[in-house]
């Protein structure tokens, strides 16, 4: 199975699991239909930034993105929340960091010594290239707890580390699924905060062992860009439109 038909039924997920929240949340049926998408976009957003041939934009696309949806969480809800592509954003926050401590033990470049080197203009020796990613890693760690801790991130602390786990299982196939069950399982012991038992999140584990890490033959880069947002803004409006009708 392609990571085509991963985003294919993380789509079919989603607009389940929405639909069931936003217009019909007495059908426990749909949200448990929805528990398996979340770690699908997880493969997907840890293959991208794998694939991805700049990862600086790819990250822009995904904050952006979540900024745009975070307008309709908050024109709706009314309350300070942010949505599952923060989360994502987050956790390739944590991958960047993380690559470049990895491939700082190597002795290998990467962006973010390469960005210190040109402000300071000089060369870095391999120890100073091992602190100086560990230390912003620790930083960024340490940011993500105080901000997880105050304001209401999508999925939590688990949703942030699942993309990450996944891209650590590796490029091997059955590495990357094991990466994907251990964050999958994480996923279905919370029980926290979640309305609908994340048990289910385990369907998931499926099609994730299906995955042969191809892209497909069909890509539809920016549909999969564009349904997020636009799915959300549809189901909403149809919410407002039966409440305006209803009065």
């Amino acid at each position: 199975m392609s990571i085509f038909w991963i985003k294919i039924i993380a789509s079919i997920s989603m607009l389940l699991d929405h639909t069931g929240m936003i217009l019909f949340p007495d059908e426990l049926w749909l949200r448990i239909l929805g528990r398996i998408g979340l770690p699908l976009y997880a493969l997907c957003i840890a293959e991208g930034f794998r694939h991805t041939r700049s990862r600086g934009k790819y990250f822009l696309r995904i904050f952006i993105l979540g900024v745009l949806c975070q307008i309709v969480y908050d024109f709706v809800s009314k309350e300070t929340y942010l949505g599952i592509l923060i989360t994502f954003s987050l956790s390739l926050v944590l991958l960047t960091l993380i690559d470049a401590l990895i491939c700082a033990c190597k002795g290998q470049k990467n962006p973010v010594t390469a960005l210190l080197e040109k402000v300071r203009k000089r060369t870095l020796p391999r120890p100073a290239c091992i602190t100086v990613c560990a230390v912003l890693l620790s930083l960024a760690a340490g940011g993500i707890l105080v901000l997880n801790h105050y304001v209401i991130v999508d999925y939590g602390l688990t949703g942030i580390l699942l993309p990450v786990l996944i891209y650590l299982g590796g490029s091997s196939r059955w590495g990357r699924f094991g990466g994907a069950a251990a964050g999958t399982a994480m996923l279905a012991c919370n029980l926290e905060g979640s309305m609908t038992p994340r048990i289910w999140s385990l369907l998931a584990l499926a099609p994730l062992a299906l995955y042969n890490g191809e892209p497909g033959k069909h890509k539809l880069k920016y549909f999969f860009y564009i349904f997020y947002p636009a799915h959300l803004v549809l189901l909403y409006g149809i919410d407002m439109l039966l409440a305006y009708v209803g009065r």
